[in-house]
């Protein structure tokens, strides 16, 4: 009965592939739902078919595509499509979810997934890998090891460093293939006698943390550890169906990584799940399309035949039915079926590609370009490491550099298109219009789309009606349901004869604060125009072209001014000799009791606070901040934290996320921060339950003004601090009552400490006198003017 039990299960190889990323970093491409991302062309073959080429080569029999959004299409796709294995192909639609976490939820629900192991795998990924031996060595280890659910591919890529020489020029080494959000360290049982696979004891991807902690039994447990920064996650992944019903029974993992890093740092046996990796060999590759920049990196590698058999001469079984490309000079991958028309004098560098029936002009210049089928390129174009999609139209005299060109978009006579660049579907650029770098166009009006969710490390963005620079009245009606097309186009970027709109990530995530009266309106200005900034960098680090040395520095020089903090945030700063009557809050830093004895339910070297803040600054603002909550009250569970402990955590990472520099003013800060509250309020205001919870928000903005840094000097310096306080008072964050309560403590103790320095501030005082003097009465306006007065 057993043998034909397990002979049941190996009956039929399964996988799941998730077409959606959940993430916004190919808009506003995959606003048209028409094109979801995996439908999107990587060297003239679409994402999909290099997805289901893997997993028919792995032996998959069935596979189930999850699609959230444009799940029409994909289906539509999937039934015209031509392939020749005997692979079986479903497609699973369902619009509510919005995480890969609900997705595999849903998976469960639906009792699809039967096979013992599976293949998880995102619809961004393209690889080689032969996965048959890893799937056996994963089906022997759960054989043994009931616990052992999960093995992930992980590829060496090569860690990253920043670096600046004697004569000051900045430098930096990574690997292109990166995300710029991704600084993944794990931590793997190095002495496993499996050979390229070892268990992992921690998985940690969050680029806001500059320290990792790991458990002290697991040294007592594993003879060797090693810890590696040099690894990627391929985004492939061999499960047992034990992980869907972990999904299933937390409904607080959103993302694969999340459930991954939880599952491996669990110290108690028998409450583990354990997780290995398989280490891809030298000759294997396997990389995800995150976003435009590792788009432009996996199609150079592909061309550069690092991923062979998969390489343009190659095609996914079915293209060669009607395509079939033969690499010339220079790699450069032509397509001989359907021969295109190329002029004597153009100048072809590779490794590029050029597609069936198209034309290349005289004196063209076409360097490390993929050029579409059917696509027309005029006399005198010059085209440096870019994408033209199919349909694509270039006039004479244009100029094109590291952008990507969609299906059937038009670039006029003598037009520039820098680097950075999308150039939607059906748009046209105008004749001898030169459009700003990083500009990405769109015909579509809507906000939604394949990747309407969030990947943008500290803030997240949606689609905005018109550009920061541009004055066009397309109004707000053209962004309501169910306009598809736009219908006005911004002339003053795109020119008269252009079509389309510059899409701009919105900073109404942020908060918007145009109309507030609380400041006037000139540092409305300039507060628009900053959040408008922050959001169009964040962009810029995902687009094709981006120089990401400043990025890599202040990422370094972030890791070294955390050092200093660790030394200072929690020590010089509350110690004995400031008696202040916060002695508990060193004890909830060191996880002990009054008595020196550690908190019961704590778990032995874990900072809880740290890892709060840890937590909020993975959140994505544009996720509902209830899913922020419920994660937070897990950790707090499983910790025995308290809700002060919370809201200190969520303070300390709001002002770490606002990304201050040393020329930020007390304005600026203001108003960062009120529009960072219009989205954490909420939760804040869950977490305070009792005046000892606003308190630990004072505490806690204290912390960040004593701690050192940048933020710690612009908090330092008057007025800001006042204003912070005043902000949140104003906002009914806190209480008269915890005002009034703190500064008596503080009052109490000692003035010559950091705390008391701040609170003996100027303006500190006018406040808290101005609290005391009016505790009784409801009408608080009075302080609302003193806000003006920032500037």
């Amino acid at each position: 009965m057993g043998g034909d039990q397990d002979n049941k299960h190996e009956q039929k190889l399964q996988a799941v592939l998730l077409a959606d990323s959940f993430t916004q970093t190919f808009q506003p491409i995959s606003l048209d739902k028409t094109s979801p991302k995996v439908l999107c062309p990587l060297n003239n073959v679409t994402l999909l078919d290099y997805s289901i080429e893997f997993l028919a080569g792995a032996g998959v029999e069935e596979l189930y595509v999850f699609c959230a959004t444009g799940g029409e299409a994909v289906e539509a796709y999937l039934e015209k499509s031509t392939w020749t294995s005997s692979i079986k192909v479903k497609c699973v639609k369902d619009s509510s979810v919005t995480n890969a976490g609900d997705a595999l939820r849903e998976l469960d629900k639906r009792n699809l997934v039967q096979s013992d192991p599976f293949i998880l795998m995102s619809g961004d990924c393209v690889t080689n890998v032969n996965i048959v031996p890893a799937l056996e060595e994963h089906k022997l280890r759960h054989k043994k090891d009931s616990s052992a659910i999960m093995t992930i591919l992980m590829k060496e890529v090569g860690g990253w460093s920043a670096s600046t020489d004697s004569n000051g020029k900045k430098d930096y080494k990574a690997s292109s293939l990166r995300s710029m959000k991704d600084d993944l360290v794990v931590a793997l049982n190095s002495a496993n006698p499996n050979g390229n696979h070892e268990r992992v004891l921690l998985y940690d991807s969050n680029t806001a943390k500059t320290s990792i902690a790991l458990p002290t039994s697991f040294f007592a447990s594993n003879a060797q550890i090693e810890l590696r920064n040099d690894m990627l996650d391929t985004g492939i992944y061999i499960c047992s169906p034990d992980v869907l019903a972990r999904f299933s029974d937390e409904f607080d993992y959103l993302d694969i990584s999340k459930f991954i890093s939880n599952s491996v740092a669990e110290e108690e046996e028998g409450l583990q799940s354990k997780i290995y990796a398989s280490i891809l060999h030298n000759n294997e590759y396997a990389a995800r399309l995150h976003d435009p920049r590792t788009y432009h990196a996996v199609s150079k590698d592909l061309l550069k035949r690092w991923c062979y058999p998969m390489v343009p001469d190659n095609l996914p079984s079915g293209y060669d039915k009607v395509y079939r490309y033969e690499m010339q000079r220079h790699m450069m991958y032509v397509e001989q079926k359907g021969k295109s028309k190329i002029g004597r004098c153009a100048v072809l560098k590779g490794p590029g590609m050029i597609g069936s029936y198209s034309s290349i002009e005289n004196k063209c210049t076409v360097s490390q370009t993929v050029i579409g089928n059917t696509c027309q390129i005029g006399k005198n174009v010059t085209i440096k490491d870019s994408h033209l999609w199919e349909g694509v139209t270039i006039e004479e005299h244009a100029t094109v550099t590291e952008s990507i060109l969609c299906n059937d978009c038009i670039i006029k006579k003598g037009a520039t298109i820098p680097r950075g660049c999308i150039i939607g579907r059906g748009c046209i650029i105008g004749e001898n219009i030169s459009l700003p770098e990083f500009t990405r166009v769109t015909l579509s009006n809507q906000k939604g789309g394949d990747d309407d969710f969030d990947d943008f490390d500290d803030d997240d963005f949606s689609s905005s009606s018109t550009s920061s620079s541009s004055s066009s009245e397309s109004s707000d009606s053209d962004n309501e349901a169910g306009g598809d097309i736009v219908q006005n186009a911004d002339f003053k970027i795109l020119g008269k004869d252009g079509l389309g709109r510059v899409w701009t990530p919105s900073y109404d995530d942020f908060g918007a604060f145009e109309n507030d009266s609380d400041y006037d309106s000139d540092n409305d200005s300039v507060d628009s125009k900053e959040n408008n900034k922050r959001s169009q960098e964040l962009v810029k680090t995902q687009s094709m072209g981006f120089d990401p040395t400043d990025t890599f520095q202040k990422r370094m020089q972030r890791q070294l001014e955390d050092d200093y903090i660790s030394d200072n945030e929690f020590g010089d700063n509350y110690n004995n000799d400031d008696d202040d009557g916060f002695d508990s809050y060193d004890a909830l830093e060191s996880n002990l009791t009054e008595d020196g004895l550690l908190i019961a339910g704590r778990q032995a070297g874990v900072n809880v606070v740290k890892e709060m803040k840890s937590i909020c600054m993975e959140h994505d603002i544009s996720s509902p901040i209830e899913n922020l909550g419920i994660e937070l009250n897990s950790f707090k569970f499983s910790q025995n934290a308290t809700f002060g402990e919370c809201v200190t955590g969520a303070i300390l990472a709001i002002f770490d996320r606002l990304g201050l520099t040393a020329e930020t003013t007390a304005a600026k800060l203001i108003a960062l921060f009120k529009a960072e509250l219009t989205h954490w309020g909420e939760l804040l205001e869950k977490f305070c339950h009792t005046m000892e919870e606003e308190k630990s928000v004072i505490i806690a903005v204290e912390t960040a003004a004593t701690g050192g840094g940048i933020v710690g000097d612009l908090l330092s310096k008057q007025p800001a601090f006042r204003f912070v306080l005043q902000t949140l008072h104003d906002q009914e964050l806190i209480s008269e009552e915890a005002i009034i309560s703190w500064a008596k403590l503080r009052r109490d103790g000692n003035a010559e400490s950091a705390q008391g320095k701040l609170f003996q501030q100027a303006p500190t005082q006018q406040f808290v006198e101005w609290i005391e003097e009016d505790s009784d009465s409801d009408d608080s306006s009075g302080s609302d003017g003193d806000l003006n007065n920032l500037g």
